[in-house]
């Protein structure tokens, strides 16, 4: 049986001036469903590419990525947009809320698009929105929320769907350390709940919250394992040495 997300010796290049920039250098990993990883890294790792490439928002150079057994790189368009409304849901730093519309018109976004009937938009869209605590503030306008309230809904929206993979691109990262937490804490439970979590972030403290960590350096892959376990938190200095992360 295949993994739920397979990546086999992906590649991303891209031209920079006379400069070849790699990434993703040969990234080979597998994702079974029910995971919660935390894929790590400082700028310029990969991490990103990896997150698009995983996400269907970006395509491999070279190398294959299977998603559920099905290779990404042989789907068209309306096959790859399919696949990000149905099986993923996104969650962003900055929430990517549209400030116009109330709660529950944001949540509703991904169903409109699935052409999903009104009556029943606005039943799975009240459902999830209390789901994370905010259905007392449906009609509520994103600016009249705090930042975590404001992700709370970015989550909402995510699992509006009921998606099988749950893709988090630096979810603290605009949020307190208190509220950070929390947000982590609701990714636990979506966990717990069945959801794959594939968490994507720069902050050591926050990917040991995750029980795999994959660490990325120069696009390949450094450490993929127990997020507990001492290596986890060693990086490779340019001389050839282990540095420990703080």
């Amino acid at each position: 049986m295949s993994a739920l997300i397979e990546f086999e010796q992906v590649c991303k290049f891209y031209q920079m001036g006379d400069t070849v920039v790699r990434a993703a250098d040969h990234i080979s990993m597998k994702i079974e469903k029910g995971e919660f990883v935390a894929i790590v890294g400082q700028s310029g790792s990969g991490k990103s590419t990896c997150m698009n490439i995983i996400g269907c928002l970006d395509v491999p150079t070279a190398g294959t990525y299977r998603l559920n057994g099905r290779d990404v790189g042989k789907m068209d368009r309306n096959e790859l947009a399919r696949v990000r409304n149905e099986m993923l849901g996104f969650i962003f730093q900055q929430y990517n809320l549209m400030p116009r519309l109330n709660l529950m018109e944001n949540v509703e976004v991904p169903l409109i698009y699935a052409r999903v009937p009104r009556v029943q938009r606005r039943t799975r869209a009240k459902e999830v929105l209390e789901q994370v605590g905010l259905g007392d503030k449906l009609k509520n306008k994103p600016n009249q929320l705090s930042g975590g309230q404001q992700q709370r809904v970015s989550i909402a929206r995510a699992l509006v769907r009921n998606p099988q993979i749950i893709l988090a691109d630096e979810p603290t990262g605009a949020l307190d350390s208190h509220t950070g937490r929390e947000v982590l804490s609701m990714l636990q439970e979506l966990n717990r709940q069945g959801h794959t979590v594939v968490l994507i972030t720069h902050d050591n403290s926050i990917a040991l919250e995750a029980p795999r960590i994959i660490r990325l350096e120069d696009g390949k892959i450094v450490y993929d394992g127990d997020s507990h376990a001492p290596e986890a938190m060693r990086i490779h200095s340019a001389q050839g040495g282990d540095a420990v992360c703080l």
